[in-house]
């Protein structure tokens, strides 16, 4: 029989073994966690004063977030919050304020890519959900958002990249939902950034970082300064980065088609045999090798030519302040303020030469003759294709004024923010197919236009402690807010929409998708925190909210806490909350366009939504959240733990859905069914009543409302003379827009420990910390009836929803310090996720090897991530006190998600099909870059 110390060995062994590829470091740093606090304990007893404080452990920090009981330690706290200190948020190679974040918070997971100008804008979700779910504060206040609308997911949150990290002294994360006490968008979480108050010193600091594989290259550059007197102060800190984009492309299938035209053919005529059946015929081949596209292999790029999906190339300048003067002891002035300047340029899909059209020499109509000698599809004004680029000139500014203080024992704070940005947009190194082919002529760079948001929001709140008997007195707050939102888009020039427009990002076109729009809203609330015995404590919020575009909502919350020895408590929340749609997902409206396919986006508050049945336009989603935990603090000496469950319950949630159109010919439309031979470059009717089988006939309210703002001409044939859409995109057309036609539940768990171990040479700071999440859909609304009345997202989409993220997330962490060095070491582990493709257009000696999931009665594979398990180190430096060295390394054994399929992959190669893919499955929060190294210097003074 194994004794108890063996056995305890094995299990220690067995669970460190799965933490790493790094087996022994992981090994070791899991043995000295769970085996060295005995050590740990008999070491000398040190000066507590005389050391730092813990890296991972701020549960002694007075919070301002989750609460309005004034002098509340993290650690009694009701509500779960955790601490992000500014030393903590420099100790990593992440580029911004948002990835620093994710990096220390197991349940918020940023985006290293995104689609179209989606990219410009990174985001991050807290919990899986939406990035608008999360409500982002400054010092208390709310901070405006972007303009920038994604148009996927509707995500319009505060962009975070505006607020030099060298600004913060800190940052509260409440994980709970506080609609009740901030209002609209707190229903996954709250960021509150407090802001330095030193009244002398500042720092500077340089670093510099790149991907080991290639890319990446950025260089940061932040410094603060500080000044003040025994009443007053003045912080400002600026930072600067430049940031290279990340290239990994693919091979382009119809170069490798045109680099050897006699084996293309050849597959075409016979190779197809290869996967059983004439079906899988390419029949696009004959239009590579038939025109111009002969010359893409001339192309500097070949034959990596498409570029997609890389993150964009990025310069930023960021500048913020922070102030307050004491007028007297009962009277405070404050202001804060930023004003950032960002560009940002992102590669778009590759272009045939082809893909233009060609030139209508004769102005007959059409491109289809010879004239002089020259075939007029044939005059193509980029010979090689091109690469076509969306950039960005952004502008983000926010001021705050206000005074707080108290009189006859209430408090009171009153205060004005206003915070706007504005973007201009450009697609470069493109072309307009319409101009093109009418005139000869067009130009190659275009302005497209430009959003922007504003809110001004001014507040007030008043609080007072009672004495009423209780075990302690009991603390009333009340307030109000009123918030004027306003957002925008304004036209590019003609150029830019004449026609199909600027080619990859068509420009705004005053007729169909520009304008400015505003609303008011105003809020009340109360709140009351009793106590009442010296062991429990009680808080109970309630808001009323009205809005001038939709009405009311009335929400309310219920926390409570009882510690029930000095070193266990238990807590949980139970609340209503609600999240305004932004005045950018009500008014947004552009045409998402691919190199063969195109996505009309219409407004959902505007009249091509209310033509198709959406009359109502956008309301607010509703909330029901609960959580229930427990708090240990010092069971052991130096060890803190949380533990906390939560679910999330959301109805009339905001997305995008997609009404299919069009869709390429193939042997499931209604021509392969009818004994046509399919072309799968031009359209016939798509599923758009969502059955599972392409429909016989075009759907006549997307028709007519494809009609109506001029992408087609006819409604029944959008191949068709007439409209805006380019030719070589008709044959996959889709209708989009958002709306309110989901139900949701998430639930999951937060677990955050820190552990302090001292030794005679130094200290151990050790964390832990760790996120389960899991989403469900619980209903979606049909689509009205003149689309079909299907639901309004695919069975897939739905479930992609629900499986797309990591299951789980952990940090394990330990900061050593000794003497002049210190070493970070951080383990992060990624759950597995996966998303469904479908499999039905794969002939069968590719689907035999593939993970197959019958699902709706239809064949799906996986598209799966395993669990990522990323070792990141870093070592510091500090010869003298006011200089510090820094060098580290992220993912630091080169960790990559999975490959999309091998038989995927070979067959899209082997038939020229693969025209933008990446090698590696998408949706992983670590992007598919590889190791990251850095280097930073800092000096304070």
């Amino acid at each position: 029989m194994k004794s108890a110390k063996q056995s305890k060995s094995t299990l220690r062994q067995r669970l460190c073994s799965t933490l790493s590829p790094s087996i022994a470091i992981a090994t070791t740093l899991c043995a000295a966690a769970l085996g060295g606090a005995a050590y740990a304990q008999s070491a000398p007893a040190a000066d507590p004063a005389a050391q730092p404080a813990a890296a991972g452990d701020n549960s002694d920090v007075i919070i301002v977030t989750g609460t309005r009981k004034v002098g509340m330690v993290a650690a009694d706290s009701p509500a779960p919050v955790q601490v992000v200190t500014s030393e903590v948020l420099q100790e990593t190679g992440a580029s911004d304020l948002m990835n620093a974040l994710s990096v220390q918070t197991p349940s918020f997971n940023a985006n290293q890519v995104g689609g179209d100008m989606a990219s410009q804008t990174l985001t991050a979700q807290m919990r899986a959900l939406s990035p608008n779910h999360a409500l982002v504060l400054v010092n208390g206040h709310r901070r405006h958002i972007t303009s920038n609308v994604a148009p996927g997911s509707g995500a319009m949150a505060a962009d975070m990249s505006h607020i030099p990290s060298s600004a913060i002294k800190r940052v509260e994360v409440l994980t709970d939902g506080a609609a009740a006490l901030y209002g609209s968008d707190a229903i996954a979480g709250v960021f509150n950034i407090i802001l330095k108050d030193d009244t002398s010193g500042g720092s500077l600091t340089g670093g510099y970082s790149a991907y080991d594989d290639g890319g990446g290259n950025d260089a940061n550059y932040q410094g603060t300064y500080a000044f003040g007197g025994d009443n007053y102060f003045f912080d400002i800190s600026a930072e600067i980065e430049n940031r290279d984009s990340v290239n990994r492309p693919t091979l382009y299938g119809p170069a490798l088609c045109v680099a050897d035209i006699a084996a293309c053919q050849a597959y075409n005529t016979t190779g197809y045999q290869k996967y059983g059946s004439t079906a899988y015929r390419n029949g696009s081949i004959n239009t590579y090798t038939g025109t111009n596209d002969i010359y893409m292999v001339d192309n500097p790029e070949f034959p990596y030519l498409n570029h997609a999906g890389d993150p964009p190339e990025l310069h930023r300048k960021e500048v913020m302040f922070n102030s307050g003067w004491d007028i007297n002891e009962h009277f405070q002035l404050y202001s804060y303020g930023s004003f950032g300047a960002k560009q940002a340029k992102s590669q778009e899909n590759y272009r045939r030469p082809s893909q233009d059209g060609g030139v209508d020499l004769n102005h007959d109509g059409d491109t289809k003759d010879t004239v002089d000698g020259v075939v007029e599809a044939n005059v193509n004004k980029y010979l090689y294709g091109f690469l076509p680029y969306e950039a960005s000139d952004e502008r983000d500014f926010e001021f705050a004024v206000g005074a707080r203080g108290d009189i006859a024992d209430w408090r009171w704070d009153v205060a004005t923010v206003y915070g706007k940005n504005k973007m201009d947009v450009f697609t470069l190194n493109s072309m307009n197919f319409s101009l093109w082919k009418d005139t000869g002529y067009s130009q190659e760079n275009f302005y497209d236009g430009a959003y922007w948001s504003s809110q001004w929001t001014t507040s007030g709140t008043l609080s007072k402690d009672f004495n009423i008997g209780l075990a302690k007195p009991m603390t009333f707050a009340a307030g109000g807010e009123y918030r004027i939102d306003k957002y925008g888009i304004k036209a590019g020039e003609p150029a830019s929409y004449y026609g199909s427009g600027a080619s990859s990002f068509p420009g705004y076109n005053p007729a169909t998708n520009t304008g400015s729009y505003d609303r008011n809203a105003y809020a009340a609330f109360v709140n009351f925190i009793v106590e009442p015995t010296n062991n429990w404590l009680i808080d109970v919020a309630g808001r009323y909210e009205n809005y001038s575009d939709f009405g009311d909502e009335t929400i309310g919350k219920l926390t409570t806490r009882y510690d029930i020895t000095p070193w266990l408590a238990v807590r949980g929340t139970a609340s209503t909350g609600f999240r305004a749609p932004t005045l950018g997902e009500e008014y947004y409206s552009a045409v998402n366009v691919g190199p063969t396919s195109a996505s009309p986006q219409l407004q959902p508050n505007g009249p091509g939504a209310a033509t198709l049945g959406f009359g109502g336009g956008l309301q607010p989603e509703t909330s029901k959240n609960f959580s229930a935990g427990f708090v240990l603090n010092d069971v052991i000496p130096n060890l803190t733990m949380t533990l906390d469950a939560y679910q999330i319950e959301i109805d009339d949630r905001i997305l995008r859905g997609t009404f299919a159109f069009s869709t390429g010919q193939n042997a499931n439309t209604v021509t392969g069914r009818t004994g046509g031979t399919p072309d799968s470059t031009k359209p016939d009717p798509a599923d758009t009543d969502g059955n599972g089988t392409p429909d016989d006939q075009y759907n006549k309210a997307l028709g007519d409302a494809l009609v109506a703002f001029g992408y087609i001409g006819v409604w029944n044939d959008p191949g068709a003379p007439g409209g805006s859409l380019d030719s070589t995109a008709r044959a996959s057309i889709s209708v989009s827009l958002f709306n309110n036609s989901l139900s949701t539940r998430t639930s999951g768990i937060d677990w955050v420990t820190s552990y302090a171990s001292k030794f005679d040479w130094g200290r151990i700071d050790w964390s832990l910390s760790a996120n389960y999440n899991d989403m469900q859909v619980l209903s979606a609304k049909a689509a009205p009836a003149a689309l079909g009345g299907a639901t309004m997202y695919s069975p897939t989409t739905l479930r992609n929803m629900e499986t797309g993220d990591p299951k789980y997330r952990v940090n394990i962490g330990a900061r050593i310090s000794v003497g002049d060095f210190s070493f970070n070491l951080r383990e992060s582990i990624y759950g597995p996720q996966y998303t469904l493709s479908s499999a039905s257009s794969y002939p069968q000696v590719v689907r035999d090897t593939l993970d197959l999931v019958t699902f709706n009665n239809a064949l799906y594979y996986k598209n799966s991530i395993g669990v990522m398990a990323l070792f990141n180190l870093e070592a510091s430096w500090k010869p003298v006190n006011d200089w510090k060295f820094t060098i580290g390394a992220d993912n630091v054994f080169n960790q990559y998600p999975d490959k999309v399929p091998k038989a995927i992959w070979d067959y899209n190669i082997d038939s020229y099909r693969q025209t933008g893919g990446r090698q590696y499955n998408s949706g992983s929060p670590i992007g598919y870059f590889g190791r990251k190294l850095y280097a930073k210097i800092s000096k304070t003074f």
